[in-house]
Parts: structure tokens; sequence; C-alpha cells
């Protein structure tokens, strides 16, 4: 019995090991892709929000990362094309956004990303990207 339990304990490890280098592969990689990207801190009214575009998948979607202080990290999260439903603030330029303007949003899974009520005007996404 204590063979096997030595044995099963050995296996854990090589498996975490071989996690652990495929994460610090991973976030490697992320940090490449972010650093070469356009990069946008907005201060929200309690907390810095980090805000870098990664990608713009389609004329409706764009892959954005996503951080904040209150521990919300998205790596790659999908947002799409949308109508404002309501007044809000852009999250990239931190003009006001009237209800019924083109916006960028998280896209709409369940359960709701912490970050779902956030939006960006397509005119800042698009001078963003072509800065």
């Amino acid at each position: 019995m204590d063979q096997c339990n030595i044995g099963n304990t050995a296996w854990q490890r090589t498996v975490g090991q071989l996690d652990a280098g495929c994460a610090h592969q991973f976030a490697a990689h992320v940090r490449q892709i972010v650093s070469s990207h356009v990069s946008t801190r907005v201060s929200s009214q309690h907390e810095a929000i980090s805000v870098v575009l990664l990608d713009r998948v389609s004329p409706r979607t764009a892959t954005v990362s996503w951080s904040d202080p209150q521990g919300c990290k998205y790596g790659e999260q999908v947002w799409r094309l949308a109508t404002a439903k309501r007044a809000g603030t852009c999250v990239l330029s931190g003009q006001p956004i009237a209800r019924g303007e083109q916006i960028y949003r998280p896209t709409k899974v369940d359960p709701p990303p912490t970050n779902a009520d956030a939006m960006m005007l397509v005119a800042a996404l698009n001078e963003a990207l072509s800065d």
C-alpha cells in the first residue's frame, strides 16, 4: 500500500511539473502578445482597469485582455459589436457613451463575466488599432 502511495505522489509531481512548464510557456506567449499591442489603462471610480487590445478577429469581434485590482482577469476575452442599451463610459477612452451608440462589449456567457457591463466605443477601438 505504501508503494502505491509513493508511486501516486511521484506521478502527481511529474504532472505538476509538466503543467507548470506549460503554464510558463503560455504566460510568456501572452506577455509577448500584450507587449506588442495597444495598451490603455483607464482609472474607474475605485480601481485602475487595464485593457489591452489583442486582435481584431472580424469586423464584429475583438479580442481583449482585461484585468482590474478586484481580481478580475481575462487573458483573451472576446468582445462583440452591440448597441448600448444604457449610458456608460468607454473603458478605452473615458468618453461618455450614450444609449443607442455602437459599442463593443464582452460576449454574453453563463455565468456572465465580472466585467459584463463594460463598454468601449467603436470609434475608440478603431482609433486604438490604427495607431
